[in-house]
């Protein structure tokens, strides 16, 4: 059973696994190798199906049902997906959820929350997401939908 416990913990990794791959590719490690591994610990694109729509993504290439389009928007360098410049690699140095709100059903947490980062430059954004997080036959918490959107500016 999902608990709410869980639900925190596996939004703080979420947070913390951005600011890591910003951190990686600043001090000039691979990025993209450490991207590949969350989205195998943390997605369940290696064992499932997952739902991923990125905030910066339009188009035919809007939705990343893939593990290859869903690294793309991450890191970037990738001639499939022209548009995808690396999310992650900005870097955001500080990375956090607030507002959220859940409903926990069986071994599924449904999430809604703000999430707002702050580049290395001071910018800061904040973006509106909702996750499903499931609890994996191998124990692990992982995403199975990613949504992401700039709020609503009338």
């Amino acid at each position: 059973m999902f608990t709410k416990k869980m639900v925190h913990t596996a939004l703080q990794t979420w947070c913390d696994n951005v600011v890591k791959v910003g951190r990686i590719y600043a001090e000039g490690g691979d990025a993209q190798a450490f991207s590949l591994q969350v989205l195998s610990d943390n997605y369940d694109y290696d064992n499932g199906h997952v739902l991923f729509k990125p905030t910066q993504t339009f188009g035919q290439q809007t939705f990343r049902p893939t593990k290859e389009g869903a690294l793309s928007y991450f890191v970037g360098r990738n001639s499939e997906f022209p548009n995808d410049k690396g999310f992650k690699l900005k870097p955001w140095v500080k990375v956090w959820y607030s507002k959220e709100d859940f409903i926990l059903h069986n071994d599924l947490a449904i999430v809604q929350c703000n999430v707002h980062f702050i580049g290395s430059d001071d910018s800061h954004i904040f973006v509106n997401k909702s996750f499903v997080f499931k609890l994996c036959e191998d124990g692990k918490v992982r995403i199975i939908l990613h949504q992401s959107s700039l709020p609503y500016q009338p």
